[in-house]
């Protein structure tokens, strides 16, 4: 088995980084859509705030949500 790191990112408003609902909110949002594609979470949920490749409008940030799961090796025994 492999694990791998995935993550959701998202444009909030700056006070939304400390609200408990969202933060419940999205990281369920984030274990639902890997299980409901198969994976299987295998780390906790963290959710910080990271750097934007633009800018942020004001009053927002990004914040990612990320955990890692693990994925199945297969072998194709060599085809």
């Amino acid at each position: 088995m492999t694990r791998a790191t995935y993550f959701l990112d998202s444009f909030v408003p700056a006070w939304l980084q400390h609200d408990g609902g969202y933060r419940a909110a999205i990281t369920q949002h984030l274990r639902d859509r890997l299980e409901h594609q198969g994976y299987e979470v295998a780390a906790p949920l963290r959710i910080r705030p990271v750097a934007s490749p633009v800018p942020a409008p004001v009053g927002m940030l990004m914040l990612r949500v990320e955990t890692e799961v693990e994925e199945f090796d297969v072998d194709m025994g060599g085809l």
